[in-house]
């Protein structure tokens, strides 16, 4: 089975290469540009894994978590910031994401995190 992950990055350049890694690790991916785009597409798909930048035009990451919870839906989410502290952290688990993820991220850490998350979801 393919899980399938939204990426959401408003850097291009991370974008694709997050999708690159994850494509290269079995998983199917798409991309989102921002967080309103973020939105959007995780309420009208069904995806396995969203995978956030924090700070993100329109919408953050938490914005984006908060605004699917409220709707009532549940989709495994992880954070990425490249300005981590303990306040951003305590606010992503609050929100509902299962991960903080520092940039750059390491490719094997995020290979091992992506799998743990959507396999611990998924039993």
């Amino acid at each position: 089975m393919s899980y399938r992950i939204l990426i959401a990055d408003d850097s291009n350049d991370s974008r694709q290469a997050l999708a690159a890694l994850l494509g290269a690790a079995g998983f199917v991916v798409e991309q989102a540009k921002d967080g309103s785009d973020a939105l959007k597409r995780l309420m009208e798909m069904r995806y396995d894994l969203s995978l956030l930048d924090m700070h993100m035009p329109s919408l953050t990451g938490i914005e984006v978590i908060t605004q699917i919870r409220n709707c009532g839906r549940h989709i495994p989410s992880i954070l990425m910031t490249g300005h981590p502290s303990r306040a951003i952290e305590a606010a992503a688990l609050e929100a509902g994401a299962l991960a903080l993820l520092r940039k750059p991220i390491p490719a094997e850490i995020l290979r091992i995190t992506v799998q743990r998350i959507v396999c611990d979801t998924k039993n």
